[in-house]
């Protein structure tokens, strides 16, 4: 197979992985599942504290009135309160509820819990190479995002995306 081959695969691969545990581990570990975009602004509220809607917009590359939706909804499941940022009383913050936090730990966990499980049904040269392959994967996340946020700079379209509790993906 040819390097251009196996990078079209790259994504899709990825894609199914991700979707298959972002919707599979809020009902392993017992959670209502959220809609796809209000589960994403909810994990980027919990690893981030503090960010403003309008950062969480940005960040999100939604528009500012689908965030206000999105975190009303949160709000009133109670997983998401709103405080004005004592630096600047003009602008508000968005923190997560304590009951937020344990869901994504418990998330968080189950879905660790499916992986070492399906790892369990691989052979011990695959699980290595998926494990070895973790810190290219975060720099390829790193120079994907360098890549955007400089193209966005060239066209003023696409926001930096901050996501997880460092930077890396949540």
């Amino acid at each position: 197979m040819h390097r251009s081959s196996e990078l079209r695969e790259l994504a899709p691969v990825l894609r199914d992985l991700n979707r298959l545990l972002l919707r599979t581990g809020p009902r392993q570990a017992g959670i209502a599942p959220l809609p796809p975009s209000e589960a994403d602004l909810l994990r980027l509220i919990v690893h981030q504290p503090g960010l403003s809607p309008g950062r969480l917009a940005a960040a999100m590359q939604m528009k500012p009135s689908n965030i206000s939706a999105a975190l009303r909804h949160l709000a009133e499941l109670g997983l998401v309160s709103r405080q004005v940022d004592p630096a600047d009383r003009r602008s508000g913050r968005v923190l997560p509820t304590d009951r937020a936090v344990e869901n994504a730990r418990r998330i968080e966990d189950a879905r660790a819990r499916m992986l070492e499980e399906a790892l369990g049904d691989l052979a011990p040269h695959q699980v290595e190479a998926i494990l070895r392959a973790v810190p290219a994967l975060r720099a390829l996340e790193r120079a994907l995002h360098a890549r955007t946020e400089r193209a966005a700079g060239a066209t003023g379209s696409v926001a930096e995306r901050p996501s997880g509790r460092d930077g890396k993906a949540g």
